[in-house]
């Protein structure tokens, strides 16, 4: 550590600007900021938190779609409707840190692959192939996930009745949301403590490890986990609908859940800024993006959080759904857009020096 250090000291005085931010050169008085508790609380806290919640809610969703299966009703072709809204948002949040085990398993391509194939998949229904877990989980990521569920349980126009349902369709859905929750069991199980946890992994970047040598490198990756959702929030899930007057671009078309995943994105954005899950989060609030933010400047923190809620807000506040919003009020429609984009180039504007300093 004292070698480390008056290396670091002579390097300062030679005029040499650059920051490191491996553990054994941030000793008292170094100009590095370790972030150490940064990685931990986001990989141990604020992700394992958000994977386990998405775990439970793909149970929840495989629950009441077997339900709606074995005894058809309205009340149980309501509760799998609401089931599947709901396990639609923990995923929506992890889309801040789309990177690890959920892209190089290729469990993105089997969750969550959209728009549908509804042709192939009407073809797959209409035929007498076998419609079983095993059978399904080799096929084309479009006949995977939430969206071939999305749209048999709610039908096109997200009011499908239940006299339209066939023995197939309800074979299918039973066997795809019992494989969507395999998948979310396998994410978590990957980021889970354990052997080869990536949790451990993130969080202990540094000198040996062989996936983050430098903690530089996992906090861009950090960095770069949060401007994938702005990015693809304000640029196509808002986007491509707006500029096309056309649901067909709308993503949460067939469930009508828009903007509750929008406000998701969002949350996701804030959970690893703020370095807490949900509301307070179940331990308390620990260190998040923005104690790097703040460590280097505290009014663009300050800025930055209030150009987040500004975003939330505007999400929030766009009238009734928004299908209806694209056409009626267009205007409020650009204005939330206009918000995450703020956000957006933040992220890439002003985050990423201070990333690239360290």
């Amino acid at each position: 550590m004292k070698r480390a250090t008056l290396i670091l000291a002579a390097a300062l005085l030679a005029g040499c600007q650059k920051e490191v931010i491996d553990p054994q050169n941030t000793g008292a008085g170094s100009p590095g900021y370790n972030a150490a508790a940064l990685l931990s609380n986001a990989a141990n806290h604020v992700i394992l938190s958000n994977y386990r919640d998405l775990d439970q809610q793909a149970g929840a969703l495989q629950a009441a779609v077997q339900a709606l299966a074995a005894q058809p009703s309205p009340a149980a072709l309501a509760a799998a409707r609401a089931a599947y809204r709901a396990a639609r948002l923990p995923w929506e949040t992890t889309e801040a840190f789309a990177f690890g085990p959920v892209s190089t398993l290729g469990l993105d391509a089997v969750i969550d692959t959209w728009p549908l194939n509804r042709v192939d998949l009407a073809a797959l229904l209409a035929s007498a192939d076998p419609l079983t877990p095993a059978s399904l989980a080799p096929r084309d990521g479009g006949l995977q996930g939430y969206h071939p569920a999305e749209f048999l349980l709610f039908g096109n126009d997200g009011h499908k009745a239940l006299a339209a349902f066939t023995p197939r369709e309800y074979l299918f859905l039973s066997s795809s949301a019992q494989n969507l929750k395999a998948n979310t069991a396998r994410l978590l199980a990957a980021w889970a403590p354990g052997n080869g946890s990536f949790a451990a992994a993130l969080a202990g970047a540094g000198p040996g490890n062989a996936l983050y040598p430098k903690q530089k490198q996992a906090v861009q990756e950090l960095l770069d986990g949060l401007v994938g959702p702005a990015d693809e929030l304000a640029n196509s899930k808002i986007e491509a609908p707006l500029a096309n007057q056309s649901t067909e671009f709308e993503e949460a078309k067939f469930s009508q859940n828009s903007k509750a995943e929008f406000a998701a994105n969002l949350a996701g954005i804030e959970n690893i800024y703020t370095g807490r899950y949900g509301p307070g989060g179940p331990d308390g609030p620990g260190a998040g993006f923005g104690a790097l933010v703040a460590a280097r400047s505290p009014a663009l923190d300050a800025r930055f959080r209030q150009e987040l809620a500004a975003a939330q807000t505007a999400v929030g506040a766009l009238p009734g759904r928004f299908d209806e919003a694209i056409f009626q009020n267009p205007a409020a429609v650009r204005v939330a857009q206009a918000k995450v984009r703020t956000v957006l180039n933040t992220l890439q504007n002003d985050f990423a020096p201070l990333v690239e300093a360290l």
